[in-house]
């Protein structure tokens, strides 16, 4: 090549390449429409639960924590035994903030695994988040556990086994609820 021709290459390219750029970029659907592609939060409504009394494996123990103290009241609270945790559910409003206040315990969030948090170690569901909380197989957990805002708490399927345990992200258990409508497992299927 010329060198003429190199320099003209060598400017033209570039603008050619902005040029394809600008229009890619004008015509996809969020440009076409104007958008600014800000995400919604997501909301109670999205989850397939229904809002119940709580729902969890053995028993339940709503406990408030006095060495927390929130607006000069000791903070909410719950006991879970060992082995024991929530079903499935995500709050609406603003979601729950848990924070493991003694012992060991265990959080999920669907799509992901589970993650064991210890004394001081927190967890945040959002509004619509499908979640659990709970113990650790062999350790009791006290979590500092609520609700922000006013939305419902919206209730599904048990945890199983390979979610508890952290071998599954909790679409397993989706689908058998969602195929079967049977929120509680067998037995035989719990840690």
């Amino acid at each position: 090549m010329t060198p003429r021709v190199t320099a003209l290459c060598r400017f033209l390219l570039p603008v050619l390449l902005v040029a394809v750029l600008l229009v890619t970029a004008r015509s996809t659907p969020l440009a076409q429409a104007g958008a600014q592609p800000a995400a919604a939060p997501p909301s109670a409504t999205a989850c397939p639960g229904q809002q119940m009394p709580v729902q969890a494996t053995g028993v339940y123990t709503p406990q408030t924590i006095p060495e927390i103290v929130i607006n000069k009241q000791p903070a909410p609270g719950a006991i879970w035994q060992p082995g024991m945790r929530s079903y499935w559910h995500c709050h609406g409003g603003g979601g729950q903030i848990m924070m493991v206040h003694q012992g060991v315990g265990r959080v999920q969030q669907r799509g992901e695994r589970a993650r064991t948090l210890h004394r001081g170690e927190t967890e945040f569901a959002d509004a619509g988040v499908e979640h659990w909380h709970g113990a650790a197989h062999d350790t009791s957990a006290i979590f500092f556990q609520t609700t922000i805002g006013t939305g419902q708490t919206l209730w599904m399927e048990e945890v199983g086994r390979d979610d508890y345990m952290g071998n599954d992200i909790g679409l397993t258990s989706r689908a058998e609820f969602l195929r079967t409508g049977v929120r509680q497992k067998t037995p035989a299927t719990k840690p």
